[in-house]
């Protein structure tokens, strides 16, 4: 509808005294977009971002000698009036238009990190001895394998967390090298404990001066280990006793640092998405025209999903068309995981499955990609994929690649020290703050019930005390 008639429909919720301005008001914001009158004045003029609008007008009105009280009264005006359109759902502004603002070449190491592993006091697993590489790959092999005689099939691990073995131990072994000048390492040194103490009370007290997570959980890996794989009860209960002495250390990252509204990651998804269809990009003399405006597109979807589904960055990761992302009988889009797909591979016996329906609002998106811009990955590495989300090169991401990617996306617009595991932790409080129950959210992060309680059970305290104020005044406006 022309400025005219939404001033028109929107009148009656002014106050009388009110109307003449909002009147006033539309005018000078006709003027301001090049429009004789409200009359004149067609949505696509003035369906713009707030911001934008308000420069027109205070240009115009600057220009014709209006003073800074006439200016700033119809700027709040038009404020008003365009959050009314809203709240009676006839019409909503464009978005502001996001644009980078901070560097990432600026970006400083995010407040409370530690990068021990670049401090020269760690030994990288290619620097060990054969004999010690060939025991961890021992172990790994027994850990990950899909069968193994005499193995529990519930110890099965999966091979990122003999990942974070293999980081615990170049801290360990890094320390008997630098540290302790031991040249010969073995495997058998994990077992010993007067080592095992040294290196313990070493990091705590030299090197960080504090408890840490990482210390902590190096000894829960040594108990782990112990319980089994190499039955060592003795040891086993020294660890336990070494690791009672040592605090619970508080939290060393503020969550404020890496956090952003869901609102911001869709504004972001959305900024993300290319403006021009890849045949535009024909005959520019690029090797591959349109790579990086597809790659634009599947990040976009993966964040404006994050939304949605608050999915590990590892499902983002390993989503595959037909095996996670299919179709139903009736052509409705589902996204499915089960079993070792999932960070809990079986609940009470039977494997675990996470289905879920694909966001409707997002399918036209989906679909866009799918046949538009994917593609144009898959060339890219000359050869057929079943991946969803694709690199530059057109391969399927992996840990880091997902977190260096994404994180430094958000940065640019937030300056937020962002990474994707937070997004679950954003999602579970927005919606319980909302008003959705534990249950639904447990669901929806494909989490136990009683993990989610213990982790958001005090966002329900918030606020509280406000709860029972106005309960007493209420009472006592009653006379009870």
């Amino acid at each position: 509808m022309h400025l005219v008639e939404l001033c028109d429909r929107l009148l009656p919720v002014f106050p009388p005294s009110m109307q003449k301005d909002v009147k006033t008001a539309a005018w000078y914001l006709a003027k301001a977009l090049d429009c004789s009158d409200p009359q004149h004045c067609p949505p696509e003029l003035y369906n713009q971002p707030l911001a934008v609008l308000y420069r027109r007008i205070e240009d115009y009105q600057l220009a014709h000698g209006k003073g800074p009280h006439t200016i700033r009264n119809t700027k709040n005006v038009i404020s008003r009036l365009f959050r009314e359109a809203k709240h009676q759902h006839l019409f909503s502004l464009a978005p502001q238009a996001l644009t980078p603002r901070y560097p990432i070449a600026t970006k400083s190491s995010r407040p409370g990190s530690t990068a021990t592993s670049s401090n020269g006091t760690y030994l990288p697993y290619k620097d060990w001895p054969a004999d010690l590489q060939q025991a961890f790959t021992d172990f790994k092999d027994w850990a990950t394998a899909p069968v193994v005689r005499s193995r529990n099939a519930s110890l099965r691990k999966r091979p990122i967390t003999l990942d974070d073995y293999r980081r615990h131990f170049e801290g360990y072994y890094g320390f008997l090298s630098h540290v302790q000048h031991i040249s010969r390492l073995t495997f058998e040194q994990l077992f010993d404990f007067d080592l095992v103490s040294a290196f313990v009370h070493w990091h705590v007290n030299e090197l960080h001066q504090r408890p840490t997570k990482s210390i902590h959980l190096f000894l829960k890996q040594l108990l782990a280990l112990t319980r089994q794989r190499y039955l060592l009860p003795e040891f086993r209960a020294q660890v336990a006793a070494l690791k009672k002495t040592i605090p619970v250390p508080p939290p060393h990252y503020n969550k404020e640092d890496a956090w952003v509204p869901l609102a911001k990651l869709d504004e972001i998804g959305r900024a993300l998405w290319p403006s021009k269809p890849p045949q535009t990009f024909q005959g520019n003399g690029a090797r591959h025209p349109g790579l990086m405006s597809a790659l634009h597109a599947g990040l976009s979807l993966m964040f404006r999903l994050w939304c949605y589904r608050p999915y590990r960055q590892r499902n983002m990761r390993e989503m595959q068309l037909d095996e996670n992302l299919h179709k139903d009988a009736h052509g409705t889009w589902f996204i499915t995981f089960r079993g070792e797909q999932l960070k809990v591979a079986s609940k009470r016996g039977r494997p675990n499955e996470f289905n879920l329906q694909f966001p409707e609002t997002l399918v036209p998106v989906l679909e866009e990609y799918l046949s538009v811009w994917r593609p144009i990955l898959v060339r890219k590495a000359g050869h057929p994929s079943s991946y969803v989300f694709l690199t530059q090169h057109g391969t399927p991401y992996n840990v880091r690649t997902l977190n260096t990617t994404t994180g430094a996306i958000v940065y640019r617009y937030t300056g937020k020290h962002w990474h994707p595991h937070i997004v679950r932790t954003v999602w579970a409080t927005e919606q319980i703050r909302k008003g959705l129950d534990f249950l639904d959210v447990a669901k929806m992060l494909n989490d136990r019930l009683e993990t989610v309680v213990a982790t958001y059970a005090h966002l329900r305290d918030e606020a509280i005390a406000e709860k029972a104020d106005r309960l007493i005044d209420e009472r006592i406006s009653q006379g009870k």
